[in-house]
């Protein structure tokens, strides 16, 4: 469906061009849209491999450790039926550093071995636990402290500042996983989750 619906958009561009006299501009961005993707591409997979690197460092040197332990120790009063050092908090505390870091592929392993250890604790049942809803809320609430890649869009598109978005990215990220806390610890109270 969606691929039909951008092929007749595409088919309805290129026909208003032929009318409108623009054939060889849109021609012109056609040929090089491909090459400056990939450029983009590019840039931004140089980007996660170097902080894939980084985390590995971390882990290898032991400050991923102390950073997910930090971590676990601030969120496990969101967590309280779980072991404060058991393997499903510091999944969780390792998904949350890699995503604060803007690191969506580095984190979705993280992500995935905590909910498998959540929904082994959950007994392998139907309904998801309210560790899992917490989790889950947290995790797509999106907070981020560094967005390296769209860094690394800004510079691409030649930004003369692309740093400038940290300051708004840290708190409209901040404001959204605050409220869904709040409205998970909400729905924990007041109705069923």
């Amino acid at each position: 469906m969606a691929n039909g619906i951008f092929v007749v958009i595409f088919l309805i561009g290129l026909i208003y061009s032929f009318f409108s006299g623009r054939v060889s501009e849109v021609i012109g961005v056609l040929l090089s849209t491909p090459k400056e993707s990939f450029f983009i591409f590019i840039d931004i997979y140089a980007l996660l491999v170097f902080w894939g690197g980084m985390l590995e460092i971390c882990k290898r040197s032991g400050l991923m450790k102390v950073l997910t332990f930090s971590i676990s120790k601030i969120i496990h009063p969101l967590f309280k039926r779980l072991d404060p050092h058991g393997e499903a908090i510091q999944y969780i505390s390792m998904n949350m550093v890699a995503n604060m870091l803007s690191m969506g592929s580095a984190a979705t392993p993280f992500g995935l071995k905590a909910m498998e250890e959540l929904n082994e604790l959950n007994g392998h049942q139907i309904v998801a636990s309210d560790e899992m809803i917490t989790f889950l809320l947290i995790n797509t609430s999106g907070l981020c402290m560094i967005p390296t890649v769209l860094i690394s869009l800004r510079t691409q598109a030649g930004s003369t500042n692309p740093v400038s978005i940290i300051p708004y990215i840290v708190i409209v990220s901040s404001i959204t996983t605050f409220f869904a806390i709040i409205l998970d610890i909400g729905a924990r109270k007041y109705g069923k989750h």
